[in-house]
């Protein structure tokens, strides 16, 4: 890490500190050494030096995309909704109000169709599929959260279910240790169904809801067109992990409430 560098951080670490900041979102490179007050995140898998020499404007654009980015997953991952947090770039040290993200996307809004607990851990679980893949490929699936009888009225096994006759326990996706089944289930055709406390139901389902009363915008696939149709004609919220492109889109009410680009990374 530079000179540069280090300075910009405690910087950071210093404006963070007197505006009472909950963290660093850094987007510069990353060193254990180097010890702040503030918890900091890093951001991976991103080049923000790309853009040194271009004009301001493009600078600024930038900084308040990756941010935004940055910021969603940030609350996905720390439930946190409220309070500020301290951006550090090469270029440039933000202050970014959480809540002026809750137009991308805020779980409490969905409380009436499933527990928001339960949609931030599909959320977290979708990110890590997003970001691996699985075996080294890029995956595509769905999870439908809701009321586990209607789901179930409009929707079919394609395959055999993976999850019957488990308990509860091991098919909570609230439990971290359950992800690694998911992941590797996530590979078969069809998709999750989960009831609103967090227990899946099964997985390898097919969605039986008519999907041409169905309005998105094109290039979508049939998992998507799927995912708004079930969510139009029951009380449920779908989450879709695009196998192309990694974006993660939230249904609701037949339409996407919420998408959340997968091209930046964070990690605490």
């Amino acid at each position: 890490m530079t000179t540069k560098n280090r300075t910009l951080l405690r910087s950071a670490d210093a404006l963070a500190k007197s505006v009472d900041a909950l963290a660093i979102i850094s987007f510069l490179p990353k060193e254990h050494d180097l010890k702040l007050e503030t918890p900091t995140v890093h951001v991976i898998d991103i080049q923000p030096d790309i853009l040194r020499d271009g004009s301001m404007v493009a600078l600024l654009d930038y900084c308040s995309n990756h941010i935004i980015d940055a910021v969603v997953q940030y609350r996905i991952l720390t439930k946190e909704n409220h309070g500020t947090v301290v951006a550090a770039f090469p270029y440039a040290i933000l202050i970014y109000d959480l809540e002026a993200t809750n137009t991308e996307f805020t779980a409490e809004a969905l409380s009436e169709l499933a527990d928001p607990a339960v949609i931030h851990s599909v959320l977290s679980l979708a990110l890590e599929i997003a970001h691996d893949g699985r075996e080294g490929r890029s995956i595509g699936t769905a999870f439908i959260l809701g009321d586990i009888d209607e789901l179930k009225r409009w929707s079919h096994q394609g395959v055999l279910n993976p999850y019957a006759g488990h308990p509860a326990e091991v098919r909570d996706i609230k439990e971290r240790v359950n992800w690694e089944s998911v992941k590797e289930f996530s590979q078969l055709d069809g998709v999750f169904i989960i009831d609103k406390n967090g227990i899946v139901e099964a997985a390898g389902r097919y969605l039986d809801a008519d999907s041409r009363d169905v309005n998105l915008q094109s290039g979508l696939g049939g998992r998507h067109l799927a995912t708004a149709a079930i969510t139009k004609v029951t009380p449920s919220v779908g989450i879709v992990v695009s196998e192309s492109g990694g974006i993660i889109r939230i249904f609701a009410g037949g339409k996407v409430v919420a998408h959340i680009r997968t091209d930046v990374r964070i990690e605490f």
